[in-house]
């Protein structure tokens, strides 16, 4: 019988996978995966808002804005 010290790691892969693979991983895992993806998203979706107020900033001090709203509402006459 092996002791603790002589046991070969086995890849993930290699062990034998049952229905539902979500149930094999440690809930701790699990909690570490979906707070990661939490703050990729959050941080993400902060970066795009960043953008927009930054675009939409740029085109009303350069007048890019008032040009377009002219075409638009020559568009609706």
């Amino acid at each position: 019988m092996k002791q603790n010290i002589e046991r070969v790691r086995e890849v993930g892969s290699s062990k034998k996978s049952s229905g539902n693979a979500g149930e094999d991983k440690p809930i701790g895992e699990v909690l570490r995966i979906a707070r990661r993806q939490l703050m990729t998203k959050r941080i993400l979706i902060a970066i795009v808002v960043i953008l927009l107020v930054t675009i939409v900033a740029f085109f009303a001090l350069t007048g890019f804005f008032d040009r377009f709203v002219d075409y638009l509402s020559s568009l609706a006459e």
